[in-house]
């Protein structure tokens, strides 16, 4: 081995020497461990500084090992020996948690090469002209879910209260909002291709499909599609948003221009893109867009550029990024590049930037750490341009949310609202009270922004609004969140690769899954009175620090789905459905799993944690002076043997006659016959006493 120190520049070698030699041998760098596959049966893990001797030896092989490779994320390592045995190992604790015995190759004699793929969980391995895939299998659970697929998009019809979910399978499914009832699906509306994203024209009578396969269909609500507009002109790509303008429709995702198409224009079953007249203005994939009238369009791409058109002209004119702003030239591209692969774009070479303020150079964001994801306008509020203030909202990358002003091209606020979890998205309530922000574990956070950044200021704030509500609907990444008022009543829809969909209030409300066996009622349910606006805030402030998730150093089982505080006896005991799969299938979570019981709206679910990272070892609480009871001080007092006490005699009872002559001389009442009878009786004994005696004599 070689390495190179910081301070110098030659490199400095050392070199293991092991007996009876190895296979094959792989690297972690987080670890700084080295595992060689050793022919002597055994797994060594080495440290590269110490040569002397290994660090740690896995035993459990059979037969010399062949191949080994590192889990990186989870610390494991995977090993496979000569007699077809594949052993995952956890490396803190040195022990093996599974063992897979497989008739891998018919033959003997074979060469083995390992490859395993983290992001999907594959484990590749060949032998001589054999390739064997080993896919990790999700583990069952008791959860409900909706899709038998991962969920990708929700949208919510106000005019027939309905919700609108697709997912990877190509299935459509409509549900009522009221009840969590399913009332049809469409299946295969673009064969076996995943609906990436959905949208609802400005009738909400006709609904729109983007899908991998390069398409977007047009639907009605009874299953007929009428047009299909062939946005990857016949090749795969990744459609991230539809968005629906009065006369045009623009769709983006897998390349830096946008492709448009103009309904007038409608004619025939497929419909080609027309020409986007603005050209490529970003520097990388176009990943959302939004519209605030009468004719502003922003567009947010992965290297966090938002560029900002005029849609009357199609023309760029402004460029905002959290470390610049720049103006552009109209037309700098008048002929779109079409971009056809399948994944993001390669971006372009770092560009000089010629503003007002001077010229500056600036590098493009490779690594997706400002990616635009969601892009929202404050629609609410009508006097921005006027009094000042933030009119738009932005989040996506290292999981920040920022408040901008597109009247004066300037940031106003960003804050983090997930830490740790990458990329996140967001929606906004019509009113824009609310901000509903979900990451990539499954959580969910409520901010209230209806006094933030209302007015303008020269220095940033960096200042969090207040968080009303954080919880964990969902096992998995959240894939889409809509905000709606059935009724009047503000509701959080969201959508998970869990295969579920959930449903649940801004505050302390219960959470409700589509396809659960119990229909909820919305309007019972959801009813909650009117509290003081103060009093809130200060409990809210109070639960921040239990219910924020980078800030809290409570084991994640504390981490209730619902509000500890919310006792209330209407809600309603889920139960699984009897005509929906319950085999839900969720990515593996790291290291090993544990069981624990967590109260979900009634139900008891099984939630899976990382072994090691859940611990929290800590000092006992001293226990504070208990007075003993009186028994413990005396016990000689109160458990002693009492002796035992000598028992009255009882006497004889007395003759019938002596006791009727007692009564009768009591009362006097013996008459002068029975006594001159007894006097007889008694002398004829007495002779005929002597006469015996004077016979025997």
């Amino acid at each position: 081995m070689a390495w190179r120190e910081k301070s110098k520049k030659r490199l400095n070698m050392t070199s293991f020497n092991i007996a009876q030699g190895i296979h094959a041998f792989d690297y972690h760098s987080r670890l700084n461990l080295i595992a060689t596959a050793g022919i002597n049966n055994k797994v060594c893990l080495w440290n590269p500084y110490v040569v002397s001797k290994p660090v740690g030896v896995l035993w459990g092989h059979s037969a010399s090992v062949i191949a080994v490779q590192f889990f990186v994320e989870r610390k494991q390592l995977f090993s496979f020996s000569k007699d077809k045995v594949l052993r995952l190992w956890d490396i803190q604790h040195q022990l093996s948690i599974q063992r897979i015995a497989c008739s891998f190759p018919k033959s003997q004699d074979f060469r083995c090469l390992f490859h395993f793929d983290e992001a999907h969980g594959r484990l590749f391995i060949s032998f001589n002209n054999q390739l064997a895939l080993l896919a990790m299998k999700s583990e069952a659970s008791k959860r409900v879910k909706s899709h038998e697929k991962a969920v990708t998009c929700v949208l919510y019809n106000s005019i027939l209260k309905q919700v609108i979910s697709s997912d990877t399978g190509s299935t459509v499914s409509f549900w009522m909002i009221d009840t969590g009832q399913k009332i049809k699906q469409f299946t295969g509306c673009h064969g076996n291709a995943e609906i990436s994203t959905m949208a609802l024209d400005a009738n909400e009578t006709r609904l729109l499909t983007g899908s991998t396969d390069g398409t977007v269909k047009i639907w009605d609500f009874n299953g007929y599609c009428h047009h299909t507009l062939n946005v990857g002109q016949d090749g795969a790509v990744d459609i991230s948003q539809i968005l629906i303008l009065k006369k045009k429709i623009l769709v983006t995702g897998w390349e830096r221009s946008i492709t448009v198409f103009r309904p007038q224009n409608f004619n025939q079953f497929f419909i080609q893109p027309e020409e986007w007249k603005g050209g490529i203005q970003h520097h990388d994939d176009i990943l959302c867009a939004e519209f605030l009238p009468p004719q502003t369009l922003v567009t947010g791409s992965y290297d966090g550029e938002i560029v900002l058109w005029n849609n009357s002209t199609e023309n760029a004119h402004h460029v905002l990024h959290p470390d610049y702003q720049r103006l552009l030239k109209s037309k700098l591209d008048t002929k779109p590049q079409k971009l056809l692969s399948a994944g993001r774009s390669q971006p372009s070479h770092p560009v000089a930037d010629h503003s007002t303020t001077g010229v500056r150079n600036f590098e493009i964001d490779t690594e997706g750490k400002n990616a635009v994801m969601r892009l929202c306008f404050l629609k609410a509020r009508k006097n921005t341009a006027v009094t000042g203030g933030a009119n738009l909202v932005s989040c996506g990358g290292s999981g920040y949310v920022r408040f901008w002003d597109t009247y004066k091209k300037q940031l106003l606020a960003e804050f983090l609202a997930h830490s740790g979890v990458g990329s996140i998205i967001m929606s906004t309530d019509k009113m824009n009270r609310y901000l509903t922000t979900g990451d990539l574990d499954g959580w969910l956070k409520i901010w209230n922004i209806e006094e933030y950044c209302l007015n303008s200021s020269k220095n940033k704030i960096t200042k969090a609004p207040t968080l009303i509500r954080s919880f964990q609907p969902h096992e998995d990444r959240i894939s889409s969140l809509e905000m709606c008022e059935p009724g009047g009543q503000l509701l959080i829809i969201s959508s998970s690769a869990d295969c579920s969909i959930c449903v649940t209030g801004v505050c302390n409300a219960p959470v409700w899954i589509f396809g659960q066996a119990k229909h909820w009622h919305i309007e019972n349910c959801l009813f909650l009175p009117k509290r003081d606006t103060n009093l809130v805030e200060s409990e809210i402030q109070k639960e921040i620090s239990l219910f924020s998730k980078e800030e809290s150093c409570l084991d994640p089982t504390e981490h209730s789905l619902l509000n500890k505080k919310n006792k209330d006896d209407s809600t309603y005991n889920v139960g699984p459905s009897e005509d929906i799969n319950l085999d839900i299938k969720y990515k593996e979570r790291s290291t090993c799993m544990k069981e624990t019981q967590k109260p979900y709206y009634g139900e008891v679910i099984k939630k899976s944690f990382s072994t090691f990272r859940s611990l929290n070892i800590g000092a006992l609480e001293e226990l504070p002076e208990v007075n003993k009871p009186a028994f413990l001080l005396d016990p000689e007092k109160y458990f002693r043997r009492e002796p035992e006490e000598e028992r009255p005699q009882i006497p004889e009872a007395p003759s019938l006659f002596k006791t009727l002559k007692a009564v009768f001389d009591e009362k006097n009442l013996f008459p002068k016959e029975i006594l001159d009878h007894e006097r007889k009786a008694k002398q004829l004994c007495q002779e005929k006493s002597c006469e015996v005696k004077k016979n025997k004599k």
